[in-house]
C-alpha cells in the first residue's frame, strides 16, 4: 500500500509540473530615428542597466501559471548583435534571471513583421516544440510583470490576446483631405499594446502566409493573426505601459 501511494505521488508531482514551453521576443531591431540622439533608444540607461535589459528582466521575472518559460530571443539590427549582447548583460540582474531559459539574438530585418517573423524563425529553430510566445517591443521598459502573465494566460485560454485601452479622447475617421467621415464610439475602440501572446504554431503558419503576400505590411501581429487564424482576446491593459517613441518620452525614464 505505502509503495503505491509513493508512485501515485511521483505521478501526482510529474503532472502538476509539465508545463507547456513559452518562448519570448522582444523586438529591438529599429533605427530609433525618432528617438534622435545617435543612440537606440532600447541601449538607453535605465535601472542600472539599459531600457533593452530591463524590458527582459521583466519577462524572466514573471510567474506563467501552467507554462515555463524556456527561450528568450531578442532582435537587433543588422551587424548587432554584440551591441545587444552587451545592452542585456549591462544589468547586473540579466545573467541571474535568465538562468536556464536559453537566450539567441537574432538580426532583424526592414520592418517590424520582417523582425518579428525573423523571430519566430528563432523560436522554430531553438525550442521547436514552444507551445506559445509572448512578443514584445524592446522599447517598452515600463511594462509588469503581471500583465507579461496575463496575456500569457489569456493566450492558453483564447489562443491569441493583447493588452489594450479604451482611448482617453474621442476618436474620428479623417479622409486624405483632413476631414472626418466617421465618428467612432470609444467604448468599442482599443489602444493596443505589448506584449502579445499567440499560439505559437499558428502564428508561425500565419507569419509565412503573410511574407507571401509581398507588398502587403501589416501593422503588427495581432493583425496577421486576425487575417490567417481568428479572433484575438484583448484583455485591460496598463497605462504606465508606453512605447519610447519621441524625446519627451525620455523624462519618464
Amino acid at each position: 500500500m505505502l509503495i503505491l501511494l509513493k508512485i501515485w505521488e511521483q505521478m501526482k508531482i510529474l503532472t502538476t509540473t509539465n508545463h507547456s514551453k513559452l518562448a519570448v521576443i522582444i523586438t529591438a531591431a529599429g533605427s530609433s530615428t525618432r528617438i534622435g540622439g545617435g543612440i537606440k533608444k532600447e541601449y538607453l540607461p535605465y535601472k542600472n542597466g539599459t531600457v533593452l535589459s530591463a524590458s527582459a528582466n521583466v519577462f524572466l521575472t514573471a510567474v506563467y501559471p501552467k507554462l515555463e518559460l524556456s527561450l528568450l530571443v531578442v532582435t537587433c539590427p543588422q551587424g548587432g548583435v554584440e551591441a545587444a549582447r552587451a545592452a542585456l548583460y549591462s544589468s547586473p540582474e540579466f545573467e541571474k534571471n535568465l538562468g536556464n531559459v536559453k537566450l539567441v539574438i537574432r538580426e532583424g530585418g526592414a520592418s517590424r513583421q520582417e523582425s518579428v517573423f525573423a523571430g519566430l524563425k528563432a523560436v522554430k529553430e531553438n525550442c521547436p516544440d514552444a507551445a506559445y510566445v509572448l512578443i514584445h517591443d524592446g522599447a517598452r521598459p515600463f511594462v509588469s510583470g503581471q500583465l507579461a502573465s496575463n496575456v500569457a494566460s489569456a493566450a492558453v485560454e483564447f489562443g491569441a490576446s493583447v493588452p489594450g485601452l479604451t482611448p482617453v479622447d474621442t476618436q474620428k475617421e479623417v479622409d486624405e483631405n483632413g476631414f472626418v467621415i466617421r465618428h467612432l464610439v470609444r467604448s468599442s475602440l482599443a489602444a493596443v499594446q505589448t506584449p502579445q501572446g499567440f499560439e505559437f504554431c499558428r502564428l508561425y503558419e500565419a507569419h509565412l502566409k503573410a511574407a507571401g503576400e509581398g507588398g502587403r505590411e501589416f501593422t503588427d501581429d495581432t493583425e496577421i493573426w486576425g487575417q490567417y487564424c481568428g479572433a484575438v482576446k484583448v484583455i485591460p491593459g496598463e497605462v504606465n505601459n508606453i512605447k519610447i517613441t519621441y524625446p519627451s518620452d525620455l523624462e519618464k525614464l
